[in-house]
């Protein structure tokens, strides 16, 4: 299985490679800010906004469907955002 990574700007000394299909995220938040407000704070800075705000169970749930490559399949995970044996 091969992932295109995209680097992002270096965040405070961090450097931060995301996938395709994420970096295309942000860049669509962004057009959408620019659409909505004129403006928007910018895709490095959407990341930050996105980290700063990620709960553990969020961050779980995305190591899972990486992990597991479930994408577009028809699992749901529970109210807490987690892939369990109910799911299946």
């Amino acid at each position: 299985m091969s992932v295109e990574l995209q680097a992002l700007p270096k965040v405070d000394s961090l450097s931060v490679v995301l996938p395709l299909r994420l970096t295309e995220k942000f860049e669509r938040a962004d057009r959408q800010l620019r659409e909505l407000y004129g403006e928007s704070p910018g895709v490095a800075t959407l990341v930050r906004v996105w980290l700063a705000c990620a709960s553990a169970s969020s961050i779980r749930r995305e190591f899972e469907l990486a992990v597991l490559d479930i994408e577009g399949s028809n699992l749901k995970p529970n109210e807490e955002g987690d892939l369990d044996e109910d799911c299946l």
